[in-house]
């Protein structure tokens, strides 16, 4: 008899097990087998202006239409489609994340195929109950060339930007920050309006994670990543983080934590219900920080922390990191808003917190000023060899817009003229 009762407990636990794992891996399989496309060799990398490009943003069409969303013409380069609003239809709420890559095998897959799946989730859910305004899902294109697809869209907007209320911008998810805190989402740019602050703060503390932090400090990151704007639209961006393998090979869907997108995607769409239902949104002239700031800042430092290798050689840098962190410590519970204090806390924690998730950004850095150091002292042999060496890193591990390329290209034609 016990053998028997201990089977039906076997059984019926294996069961519940299974149902949990189906119901929870429905979203998985399905974001999982968007980001393994967009990453794969039928899209060669989705290199803006390509075969593979246009391809890319043909199957996004498709995923847009699935999810029920209303196909938006003109949007070229970019995607769009639409949920309408149920009261507010001619008022509108911008969801994008920039859908191309580098190419070849350069895939993109944090960076930004997991945000496109993820935003194709929340497109899938608001369709299925509408808010109040529409919602105006952008697939932008050009994202790692200067935002050349925001641009285009600037010029010609699908909708007036008058009759738009607020945009929100998902870039970089599935890794986490420096492969830490996956579960957890970094809002940027909610001080510059009090009710985008409110919406997200109301779901700080959902399914995911949500730590606010300031816009001044993506002065940190290069390039396209967490720097979205149109015209003074109140704007958030959102990012699981930046991660060491950004804009490199290694950026593959097999890094990727599923199990924290579908947090992600669930809180992110009861955020933006929030936002497309809140009757007045505006744009604040000052900014308003969150008090948690310095505590999310703590949180990030001390698990990035654990990231620095413990030797001899590494003692000042770790001495650094913990002087950071007892000033974050003395801000918790209190917004930092003195822009004296900003510096020497906020934007201190975060250049180490960059500095420690992306060493191939850092490496980039180093490279570009020796080659500088060289030009200004007019060494023009050395100066050319180090810009050839920043080339060939570009060119081999760690991918720069076109432009950027271009520039080193001229300065080496330059010198090399001389």
């Amino acid at each position: 008899m016990m053998i028997s009762l201990m089977s039906y407990f076997i059984r019926s636990a294996c069961f519940v097990m299974m149902v949990c794992w189906c119901a929870q891996s429905a979203f998985a399989q399905n974001t999982e087998a968007i980001i393994k496309r967009l990453a794969s060799a039928e899209f060669a990398g989705r290199a803006t202006k390509t075969a593979g490009n246009q391809k890319a943003a043909e199957f996004i069409a498709t995923l847009f239409r699935e999810a029920g969303l209303k196909p938006m013409p003109g949007a070229q380069p970019n995607v769009a489609g639409l949920v309408e609003g149920k009261t507010r239809k001619d008022e509108f709420v911008i969801v994008a994340a920039h859908f191309d890559g580098f190419g070849g095998e350069f895939a993109g897959a944090m960076n930004n195929a997991a945000g496109v799946a993820v935003m194709i989730e929340l497109a899938r859910a608001l369709a299925k109950q509408p808010p109040q305004r529409s919602v105006l899902f952008l697939a932008f294109d050009g994202g790692e060339q200067d935002n050349s697809g925001v641009k285009a869209y600037a010029n010609r907007p699908l909708v007036p930007f008058d009759k738009t209320v607020a945009a929100i911008n998902l870039s970089g998810f599935g890794g986490g920050f420096g492969d830490q805190l996956h579960e957890t989402l970094f809002v940027v740019g909610a001080e510059f309006s009090p009710q985008l602050a409110a919406a997200a703060t109301k779901h700080k503390r959902n399914e995911a994670w949500l730590a606010m932090v300031g816009d001044d400090v993506t002065q940190f990151v290069g390039a396209e990543h967490l720097h979205f704007k149109l015209g003074q639209i109140p704007t958030i961006n959102i990012t699981n983080g930046i991660h060491y393998v950004q804009h490199t090979k290694a950026d593959v869907p097999g890094r990727i934590k599923f199990p924290a997108l579908e947090k992600h995607a669930t809180t992110l769409a009861k955020l933006i219900a929030e936002i497309a239902n809140t009757p007045k949104i505006e744009r604040a002239a000052q900014p308003i920080y969150d008090a948690d700031e310095a505590s999310e800042w703590h949180r990030l430092l001390t698990e990035l922390r654990e990231n620095v290798l413990k030797t001899s050689g590494n003692s000042a840098g770790q001495s650094q990191i913990d002087d950071v962190l007892l000033e974050l410590k003395r801000f918790a519970g209190r917004a930092v808003t003195a822009t004296k204090a900003r510096e020497a806390v906020i934007l201190r924690a975060a250049s180490l917190c960059f500095y420690i998730a992306n060493p191939n950004g850092v490496e980039y850095n180093s490279l570009l000023n020796v080659a500088r150091s060289y030009e200004q002292k007019g060494d023009r042999a050395q100066a050319v060899a180090s810009y050839q060496k920043l080339l060939k890193w570009i060119e081999t591990e760690y991918r720069r817009d076109d432009q950027t390329v271009a520039d080193i290209r001229a300065r080496i034609i330059k010198l090399s003229a001389k």
